[in-house]
Parts: structure tokens; sequence; C-alpha cells
């Protein structure tokens, strides 16, 4: 055998060894199982007679051999041809070899096995243990032979039918111990080759995270003069943004070790084997320092700790790393990097300082940094000359480095899928749409001309509002998607900080689609579910806005307070803020009643209204009057200089995810 087939069939031993083993077991298990049932159907098929008719059995000469057993409260005989004919038994060519071999042989024992299994052949009776039944069988002329016992191998075979289930249980036991027990061996080992130039953008982040490879390289500079290193640095944000990515760079610059591991990993079945498995990754990291060991999804173990979840296996393993972060110092070499989306769902012993007290925020990037990553993904594809990065940067706002990665590869595949090898602009667009709506067009062609108008007037009533409000307004559909949604309208987000106005005025645009129904109805009994999507995500805006963000005039988090559920007058107030925010919109479509017609008719006549499209039409279309002059609070401010209450900063790069998603402020669906 070569040396890499028995290698090869060494490592599948090594995978498969549990299972071959498992089915030697069940098959060994079936064979003993069969055996033995058979053995009890023949004891099932004897026939029992009674000692009374035995005696006079031998009285009568009725009885050829008698078989005995010490060690058995039976005994076993075999009748005469004369019996057998006389009870019209059949015999068998195997019952008459039997016979013929026993009336030869001058043994005076046989074999337990050499007796007859056919149950119509095997008669049995009480065995009297008598010191004189022998001999008063021989003087009859009955030939009497010992049975050699098997009986050691009955009491084998039961003890392993018996055991077998155990041993089944045993095995599968150490083979999910050996599955999820840790071992350093699986710990996997890297050098990365990723640089810093393999990450575009976050310069800021890379400026940041230089003090750790200066460390690496040079750690007798800070151990002259005192300094301490942050034993953990946790890098937090949302996801996508290549907190994973930045760690293997910053391990690739210092040319050092990286153990990489998720947070799930040490999420134990067994009691006590997440800790060891803390346990055995930083004395591993330990024995090959200077390293980087990078923990993804922390919070799947460093979560809160509550008094109910005292004795948890969770709390026991985030337990063992805080004792690893205490354990060394990072002048021994080892840098503990993790990451997290919730950051603020993480236990307060896990960020104090001496363990992750260095917290970088790795957010979502600007234009220009989005621009830098295109450019940098775009490396490999095909992309024709008539598209613009910039322009393509500046449309995904709020998108992270994994969504702009798969924009593009969405758009390969796109142009692939329409027979082209060149990327054009329309499948840049084509999968934009995909990525926002979660899915493709799909057109109903079971839809009614009633149920198209109320779409069409619903999806012009975001779009309208979303224009008056200063929102630039990229397409309006009333054509499905397979997400669900019976139309869209895709609007630009603003970016950079959001003030109160502008929470007011994503509520407005929500609303839209309700108000555009409530314009083209008759009554309120015509209004649809259709805004049930819309509803929500706005509940959630006013929420935020009174409960954490404190833009109420309270300044007050009332999560913070232990408020997570509303009150009687949190409700109140919301209601009251929903029906202001309402009736704003409705004004607004009424002061713009004309483009709302306009528009619902065009997209019942053409299905997509785009960009282009959309301002011709409220450019063209003529109004009454003009809101914007006679309603003041639609002036959106958000300059930081001005410090009246309507220009209260909500929100900053770091923290999108308090007010509102990329996908809620870009698109609003059906």
């Amino acid at each position: 055998m070569k040396k890499n087939d028995k290698n090869g069939f060494l490592k599948f031993l090594e995978r498969n060894g549990i299972w071959l083993i498992l089915s030697i077991l069940i098959i060994v298990f079936a064979y003993i199982s069969g055996d033995f049932n058979s053995i009890k159907s023949d004891k099932s098929q004897t026939k029992y007679i009674p000692y009374g008719t035995f005696s006079k059995m031998v009285e009568k000469n009725e009885i050829s051999y008698v078989f005995l057993n010490p060690n058995s409260s039976t005994i076993q005989f075999l009748p005469t041809n004369e019996y057998l004919q006389k009870n019209k038994i059949l015999v068998t060519e195997e019952y008459v070899s039997m016979v013929d071999s026993l009336s030869t042989t001058k043994d005076t024992y046989v074999d337990e096995k050499v007796l007859p299994k056919d149950g119509r052949f095997k008669f049995v009776t009480e065995n009297p243990v008598s010191d004189t039944f022998r001999e008063n069988l021989l003087k009859k002329g009955i030939r009497v032979f010992a049975i050699k016992s098997s009986r050691t191998m009955d009491i084998i075979l039961t003890i392993l039918l018996n055991a077998m289930p155990l041993m089944i249980f045993i095995f599968m036991m150490l083979y999910f111990q050996r599955r999820f027990e840790p071992a350093d061996n699986e710990l996997v080992t890297e050098v990365p080759d990723t640089k810093f130039t393999n990450i575009a953008g976050y310069e800021t982040l890379k400026n940041d995270s230089k003090f750790i490879l200066d460390f690496l390289k040079n750690p007798k500079s800070y151990e002259k003069i005192g300094a301490r290193l942050p034993n953990g640095v946790l890098f937090y944000g949302p996801p996508g943004t290549g907190k994973t990515l930045m760690a293997k760079a910053i391990a690739g610059e210092a040319s050092v070790p990286f153990y990489k591991v998720n947070g799930s990993d040490f999420v134990e079945l067994y009691v006590g084997l997440g800790a060891r498995r803390v346990r055995n990754l930083y004395k591993t990291a330990r024995e090959n320092a200077p390293c980087i060991v990078f923990i993804d999804e922390i919070d799947s173990i460093g979560g809160a700790r509550g008094s109910i979840k005292g004795s948890s296996e969770d709390d026991k393993t985030l337990t063992a790393l805080l004792n690893e972060l205490d354990g060394f110092s990072a002048k021994k070499g080892v840098i503990t990097i993790a990451a997290t989306n919730r950051l603020q769902d993480l236990d307060p012993a896990l960020v104090r300082p001496g363990r992750f007290d260095r917290h970088v925020a790795v957010p979502l990037p600007n234009k220009e940094e989005r621009t830098q990553i295109l450019n940098l993904y775009k490396d490999g594809k095909k992309l024709s000359s008539s598209i613009d990065i910039e322009k393509l940067a500046a449309k995904t706002i709020d998108f992270s480095p994994s969504e702009l990665e798969n924009l593009l590869n969405e758009s390969a595949i796109k142009a692939v899928t329409r027979g082209s090898e060149i990327i054009e602009q329309q499948d840049i667009d084509d999968a934009f749409l995909k990525i926002i709506i979660k899915g493709d067009k799909k057109e109903d062609k079971h839809q009614t001309e009633k149920e198209k108008k109320i779409i069409a007037y619903h999806e012009a009533g975001h779009a309208v509002v979303g224009h008056v409000l200063g929102k630039p307004i990229l397409e309006v559909s009333v054509i499905g998607t397979t997400s669900g949604a019976g139309g869209y309208t895709l609007s630009q987000p603003k970016e950079g900080l959001h003030s109160k106005t502008d929470m007011k005025n994503e509520v407005k645009e929500l609303y839209g689609g309700r108000a555009g129904e409530t314009m083209l109805a008759l009554n309120d009994d015509d209004i649809t579910v259709g805004a049930v999507n819309d509803i929500e995500r706005a509940t959630r805006i006013i929420s935020n806005y009174i409960k954490i963000l404190g833009l109420n005039g309270s300044l007050i988090n009332l999560e913070e307070l232990g408020m997570r559920r509303p009150n009687d007058e949190i409700i109140e107030q919301a209601k009251q803020i929903s029906k202001e925010l309402f009736d704003e919109t409705l004004d607004i479509l009424k002061a713009n009643k004309n483009k709302l017609d306009k528009l619902a008719e065009i997209l019942l006549e053409k299905s997509v209204v785009d960009a282009d499209t959309f301002l011709k039409i409220m450019n063209e279309t003529k109004e009454d009057y003009e809101l914007e002059q006679q309603n003041p609070v639609l002036d959106s401010v958000s300059s930081t200089e001005d410090v009246s209450d309507t220009t209260i900063t909500v929100e900053d790069n770091n923290s999108n995810s308090k007010i509102q998603g990329l996908k809620d402020k870009l698109s609003t669906l059906n």
C-alpha cells in the first residue's frame, strides 16, 4: 500500500471509525438477537411431557434415547419410531441421520448442538434428580447420554444481548465527547498574508490599530516606560464592515500567528467543555507568543449575566475567559481581539479596564471609503466604461463593504445571465434593486384593476411625500416582488447626522403610502392592510424617539430605567405623535394632489417610473400653492452649529442602528 493511500485510510478511520464500530455492534446485536430469538422460538414449540406420562412410555418401551443435563431442571428424550408413527409425526432426513449417529456412537455424552432443534422431535420432561434414574433407564434398554452443556455460551450470549444497548450508548457518548472535546490540533493557526493594503478605506481605523503592531514588534519599548497594553481590543460595528478582515490584517502586518475562533465554538453540550476549550486556546496561544487570538461574535458567550443564569454553562465559559484575560498580561505577547455587532449586550465585567478595555468602532463606510472599496472589488471584473464608480458610491449609502462586494458580484451574475461578458449599468441597477427589495420583480397576473390603482396611489404617496420633504426619489414601481411586496419606492437616504426633523420626515414618508390610499378611498372601509410594514417601521422610529433618544423633551433613555415595555403614558404620547405626523402627511398630499394623481396615472400606464421621469412629473405638474411656505416644520435642519430644539443631533456615523437600518431608509415597500 502506498504511503498516501495508507494516510488516507488512517484519516478515513479517524473520521469514520466510530461509525464503523457502531455498525459492527449493530450487526452483532442483530445476529445475536436473531439467534437468541430462534432459540426461544424453538423452546416455544418444544413438546413438554408430564413425568407420569414419561414413566408410562418407559414401561411401554416407547423411548429410545434420554439426554441428561445435571445443571438443568428438565431432561430431553427421543421416542421410538413406532411412537412417532403411531402419533403421525413424520420424520425428516435430518432426524434419521441424527438417530443413526446416536445408534452407532460409543460415547456416553453428546454435544447439545447435536440434539434436535425441530420442535416436533424435541420432547422434554421433568428431571427427577434421582440416583437410580439412570440405572433404571439402562435396565429398560434405553441409551442414556450425558449432555456436553453449552450453557456457558448461552450465558455469554444473554449478557451480550442485554449489554449491547449500553455498549452502543457508551460508544455514542465517547464519539460526541471526542467530537466536541477541545483539542489543540483543532485550532487553525496561520500567519495571514492579508495586509492593510488589502483593505480599502478605514484609514483612521488602521492608524488606531498600529499601536498593536508596534507593541508586537517592539514590546521592550513599552516595558521600559512601564506602559500596560490592553489585554483585549474590541471591534464593534454593523455586520459586514470588515472586523475580521481588519484583525487578520493586523496579524499579517505583524507577521504573527493568528488564532481565529467563533464565540459559538465555546457553547458546548457537555458541562465544562466550553471552559476547557477557552483554557486550551490560551494555553496554545501562550506557547506560540507573540500572536493574536481573534474571537468573532463574542456576544455568543459574553452576554450580560443575570441572577437566574448564575450556574449556566455559558456563564462558566465566560468566567473562564475572564480568568484567562486576568491571568496574563499583554507583555507575554498575546493580544486578544474580539468582534461584536452588539456592544450594548456585553457583560460589564468583560469590557472593564484590564480586559477588553480598548473599544474600536468599525462603522459603515462613508462616500469616499465606498469609492475606494468599489474600486478595490471591481478588480477582476469587466465593467463598462459608462459605469461611474463615484455615482455608485453616492447611491449606496449605508452599504457595508460586504454588501458592496455582493453588489458587484450580483451585477456580474446578471451580466452572465444576460449573455454578456461586460457588466453594464443596467446590471448594476438590477443588482442594486435586488439587494434593496430582497428579491426580484414578480408581476401578479391575477391582480385586478382596483388593486393596481390602490397600489399605484400607495407608492405615489410615498414618492410625493419623500420628494416634498427633500428626499431624492430613485424609482417608483407597482410591480410586485418575490419578497411579497406589491410595489416599492426607492429613495436616497440622508448620510451623516440626523435631526429630530429627519426622524419625523422619515415617519411621514412611511405614512405616505397609507395617506395616498386615504386620498383615493371614498371611505375608511376601503383602506387596505398594505401599509402594515410601513406602520411597523414608523412605530419603531417613534418608540426610539421617545424611549431611547430622549427627543420628546425628557432627555431620558427610558430603557435604562428598566422601562423596556411601554406604559400607558408612553403609548398615549406615541399615539399623539403618530396622529400629528399622519395629519401633516395628509396635508402634504392634499397640497400636491395633482402630482399624486399624475404619478399614479403614469404608474398604472408604465408600471415603473425612474428618477428622471419622476422629476419631470413633479416639475411639470402645477399646484394651487406651495406647502413648504405654509408648513415651516418641514424645514430640515441638520447643522450641528444650531443648538435650537429642532436641531438636536440624534445619531452619528457609528450608531445608525439606533434609528433605522439602511434597508428601512432606502426602500419603502408596500
